[in-house]
């Protein structure tokens, strides 16, 4: 089945990594994070500060709110509040995220019915959930997972019953370049020739390369390099290996070059950022 979009929902791919209902004070200041997996809140009591794309998001009781992944945010309690969270990603088969192809209104409203969810959820997954409701390494039954599925699904797409139509540059990549995205999504741990991606979409390097830079407005070598970047952030945030050990999932066997590469993309270097997803 397709969307009136052209996605395929079949090939949506749903990631869950923490899940979460907590009461939290001033000491829930983190400046400048850019979290590998969307988050969407749901403020129960009390007020939140959430700043990101531009913008201060004055949040309170009742308000749901989405932060995208690997958008960079603040986040800021001038009191106390009680909130739900869920950290998850919604993946394309070209490994692109949802919420990047759907921009999307970033604080809505919430029912009764979103309440219910959060705590159905908390409910199913708290015996199985670490510590602050991590879920990189639970296990859980399949009742459960399809159940949690269902819910994380209902929740994301509040938000894209309230998103804009896809823009000419969102077409072109799950379009002409969908090939493209995929073969790079799925080849991240090894070198990636230019002539290999031409090849996919019929084009001499030199005129891909071109046309790759003026609709994603850069050039591959450094979307190749972003998106290596992007699944170790994504590794540091839901695995125990180490950095070498990231790096080379990454396609990247130099640990210097890699740490360097990193802080230029991330802002932070990767023993930092692990802590700062950790602390969050």
């Amino acid at each position: 089945m397709k969307t009136s979009d052209q996605l395929h929902i079949e090939s949506l791919r749903l990631s869950l990594f923490e899940t979460g209902h907590s009461r939290l004070s001033r000491e829930w200041n983190y400046p400048r994070v850019s979290s590998p997996f969307s988050r969407i809140f749901l403020i129960e009591e009390g007020e939140a500060v959430i700043r990101h794309s531009g913008r201060e998001h004055q949040l309170q009781a009742g308000d749901l709110h989405l932060v995208p992944c690997y958008v960079t945010a603040d986040y800021f309690c001038p009191e106390s509040h009680i909130q739900y969270f869920v950290g998850f990603t919604l993946r394309t088969e070209t490994g692109t995220d949802l919420f990047s192809l759907r921009s999307c209104k970033p604080t809505l409203k919430a029912s009764a019915h979103h309440v219910h969810l959060f705590q159905r959820l908390i409910k199913l997954l708290e015996p199985h959930a670490e510590a602050f409701g991590r879920l990189a390494h639970a296990e859980v039954p399949l009742a459960v997972n399809i159940e949690v599925r269902g819910i994380v699904l209902q929740l994301a797409s509040t938000f894209l019953h309230n998103s804009h139509k896809p823009t000419l540059q969102e077409q072109e990549l799950e379009g002409r370049f969908a090939p493209v995205l995929q073969y790079i999504d799925e080849n991240l741990r090894r070198d990636i020739p230019l002539e290999t991606l031409a090849d996919l979409t019929g084009l001499t390097p030199t005129y891909f390369s071109d046309l790759f830079s003026r609709i994603l407005n850069v050039r591959p070598v450094e979307f190749i390099n972003r998106k290596r970047i992007e699944r170790a952030q994504l590794m540091l945030g839901s695995t125990d290996l180490t950095i070498q050990e990231i790096a080379a999932e990454c396609g990247i066997h130099s640990s210097a070059y890699f740490s360097r590469l990193f802080s230029k993309i991330a802002g932070v270097s990767p023993r930092s950022y692990r802590k700062m997803l950790r602390d969050l």
